[in-house]
């Protein structure tokens, strides 16, 4: 088991996603890139009530990352529907059960706050993951799964 520290993400350390951003980028994905940019322009720094953002670090090192918001998708949310947001692995770290720690985190973290929980993802294993912790797969503009009656 790899010994990581759990740690929000504040302005203090928002910088150390940058290499995840990087390894992001070489594959497309933009996404943590647009949650930094996001955060310094203080569009989203996961302050609403229920919202957080973590990291996992071993040392200085952020090697996992991922939040939770009130879903900004859903028209006329009353702050019971979260979002799990930006969730992201480094490629060396991955297989080690390290994204399922996270979104029982997330989870458990939703539970106080929130209803229900909604995400998207388009990466087959991810979709796996989030099912066999009780997402259930749907259809929608901006969501792909569900967790609901977290409550």
């Amino acid at each position: 088991m790899i010994d990581y520290k759990i740690i929000e993400i504040s302005d203090e350390n928002i910088d150390s996603l940058e290499p995840l951003n990087e390894e992001a980028l070489l594959d497309g994905d933009t996404f943590i890139r647009r949650t930094i940019n996001d955060w310094k322009e203080g569009k989203n720094k996961f302050s609403k009530t229920g919202e957080k953002f973590w990291g996992f670090f071993i040392n200085k090192e952020c090697i996992v990352i991922g939040g939770l918001n009130i879903d900004p998708y859903v028209e006329d949310n009353d702050g019971s529907i979260g979002r799990v947001r930006h969730v992201y692995v480094l490629r060396k770290y991955r297989g080690q059960g390290l994204s399922k720690s996270l979104m029982k985190l997330i989870i458990d973290e939703a539970k106080k706050t929130f209803t229900t929980l909604r995400l998207s993802t388009h990466n087959p294993i991810a979709a796996s993951l989030y099912e066999s912790l009780g997402f259930v797969k749907t259809e929608g503009i901006k969501v792909t799964h569900m967790l609901h009656n977290l409550k």
